[in-house]
């Protein structure tokens, strides 16, 4: 059976059915690569959800989560809490797929889908050690009909992602681009 990690790897490079040895090699090679260069931090922070009948699940912070794929979210999942997570690998994992995009074009590839693979394993780590009770699944700014705009909300919101050594450019594209941003509703009681 082969790790989360690997099978992460190799579905981001495309790769369907059984890999043959010399795939899984250059998977593990780029996963060690990565793990070499990644230096993970993580931001979080709580909002208390409320309910109203005309304005749906809100709360009382400046963030808009008015978007009907959110309500359907926190609805179905009886939400009473947010959770805003934001996770990075660090700086040095960008400068890595630069450099071998100018260098070695077949391995940023690999690095890169590697890279995809581990931010969403470290996240799913960092966010199993909240002990969220009855959550929902991370839904993240810039999919359904919530806007990458929201990623502007959230850093505005939470200026401890600087600590993190994250921005945010005029597109609301994060920097380091190997980050990620989650709202994740949960029942506090």
């Amino acid at each position: 059976m082969l790790p989360a990690l690997t099978k992460r790897t190799l579905s981001y490079l495309g790769l369907k059915g059984e890999p043959d040895e010399a795939q899984l090699k250059m998977a593990e090679e780029a996963i060690a690569e990565v793990k070499k260069f990644a230096r993970p931090g993580f931001a979080h922070r709580y909002i208390e959800l409320k309910r109203d009948t005309g304005r749906g699940i809100y709360c009382d912070a400046p963030l808009d989560i008015s978007y009907s794929s959110l309500q359907r979210l926190f609805e179905k999942g009886e939400s009473d809490s947010l959770c805003i997570l934001v996770s990075t690998l660090g700086g040095a994992v960008d400068r890595r797929i630069s450099f071998l995009a100018e260098n070695s074009p077949s391995k940023m590839i690999l690095f890169d889908a590697a890279s995809n693979a581990y931010i969403e394993e470290v996240t799913d780590e960092f966010q199993k050690r909240l002990e969220l009770p009855s959550r929902t699944f991370r839904f993240a700014p810039g999919y359904g009909d919530v806007p990458l705009s929201m990623q502007r909300e959230i850093f505005d919101l939470m200026p401890e992602i600087k600590n993190i050594g994250l921005t945010l450019d005029g597109s609301n594209m994060m920097h380091p681009m190997k980050s990620m941003t989650g709202l994740i509703g949960f029942r506090s009681r």
